[in-house]
């Protein structure tokens, strides 16, 4: 099967249409002085194409969410628990009447994940996978924004550097 996969804003799948709002993501930025989990919303558009001999057959998309290192990232549940990111979408296309044998058959889906909840900064990777087999990666990096510097130890009063509020 091939793939075709967006990070953006928002995604809606509506009469085998993709609607993509804020489409071609890639990161996300992060205010100065907040603490995590950082909170994100992103959604994610896919279009599957499904080859002929496996039209009329259940399929099933995953998407989960991994650190930079490969494994799953951990997502805060609760006060004291995680667990990784794990969404799972399930489709069947079938042969139209109008095709001709051979014909390939295109499937669009979208998954929104508002709320989603980074524990640290830095890259990510949204892994889709059809029937157990990774189609995409989507990167993604949750960084500061340009220019912002974080300074462990600001300098104190009288201090070179300091400068009067």
């Amino acid at each position: 099967m091939n793939v075709d996969a967006i990070l953006c804003n928002h995604a809606e799948a509506v009469n085998n249409l993709l609607y993509v709002s804020g489409g071609g993501i890639d990161a996300g930025f992060v205010q100065p002085g907040a603490n995590p989990p950082y909170v994100i919303n992103v959604g994610i558009g896919i279009m599957v194409t499904v080859p002929w001999e496996q039209t009329n057959q259940q399929h099933e998309v995953e998407i989960e969410l991994v650190d930079e290192d490969g494994h799953p990232a951990l997502l805060a549940t609760g006060p004291d628990s995680s667990s990784p990111l794990h969404v799972k979408l399930a489709f069947n296309i079938g042969r139209p009447a109008t095709g001709s044998l051979g014909d390939d058959q295109h499937i669009c889906l979208a998954a929104n994940l508002p709320g989603l909840p980074l524990p640290a900064l830095g890259k990510y990777g949204f892994i889709v996978r059809v029937d157990g087999f990774d189609e995409r990666k989507l990167g993604y990096r949750l960084t500061l924004p340009p220019g912002t510097q974080i300074v462990a130890n600001p300098p104190g009063p009288g201090a070179i550097g300091h400068m009067p509020s």
